[in-house]
């Protein structure tokens, strides 16, 4: 393959990488960023950030999984602070590809 198709591709290959992420309103990113901020706090009061991952939707809820060494306990403390936020829309929660903290409803 020559360069300049190579530069070609990968210029189209970027441009539709931007345009494949949905344009988030500012109200969404808002949201997002305030939902980040509770669940990044959380996780750095209970010294989870390594032992934890989550994302956060446009719509302000959360999906968190937590590593299989997190007692059952913890976790539930930090589902259970996470969901108490008025910051957060909902929250579920896994560990070991199983969900640990269901929530009837979830979006």
């Amino acid at each position: 393959m020559s360069f300049r198709k190579a530069c070609v591709l990968t210029v189209v290959f970027l441009l539709a990488g931007c345009a494949g992420q949905e344009s988030l309103t500012r109200e969404q990113m808002e949201m997002q960023n305030r939902a980040d901020a509770v669940v990044a706090g959380v996780l750095f009061e209970y010294d989870m950030d390594d032992a934890a991952s989550y994302k956060v939707h446009r719509d302000g809820s959360v999906v968190i999984k937590f590593a299989s060494s997190v007692p059952q306990l913890t976790y539930t403390q930090i589902v259970d602070r996470l969901r108490a936020s008025d910051q957060i829309n909902g929250v579920r929660a896994e560990q070991g590809g199983r969900e640990v903290c269901k929530l009837s409803g979830y979006r």
